[in-house]
């Protein structure tokens, strides 16, 4: 989903969707106060329903038949060599923008730590041009 550009509507629902995902993979039980974000009240009924799919699928993939190096060396490959069909650059790059902008000062003063200077003095210059 960061490949692509989304509007800020786009954006937030599909942080809802993502924070289902992220609950329904926990292994922790979620409570559900008077605090609790309306975002995850979205899904709260459904979630038990979520965390046994979640189950269901793991308990699967254990009894596959594993894959052998071959088998899984096969697959990587055909995988990477559709990958420029399915990802836009386009949208990496933007999405990779909006990151630079946002943490852009942590960014040089980790560059600083880590004594890389004329990357720093680099990355400086294209942030203030950003």
């Amino acid at each position: 989903l960061f490949d692509i550009h989304k509007s800020d509507t786009v954006d937030s629902c599909l942080s809802v969707i993502s924070q289902a995902y992220i609950d329904a993979c926990s292994t922790s039980e979620t409570k559900y106060t008077k605090d609790t974000p309306s975002a995850k009240l979205l899904y709260a009924n459904e979630m038990r329903q979520y965390k046994d799919h979640v189950r269901g699928y793991y308990d699967i993939i254990q009894s596959a038949p594993k894959l052998d190096n071959q088998e899984m060396d096969a697959y990587l490959r055909t995988a990477v060599q559709a990958a420029p069909v399915l990802f836009s650059s386009d949208g990496a790059l933007y999405e990779l923008y909006k990151y630079a902008v946002e943490y852009s000062d942590g960014i040089i003063s980790a560059l600083r730590e880590h004594d890389l200077t004329d990357q720093a003095l680099s990355f400086q210059s294209i942030a203030e041009t950003l």
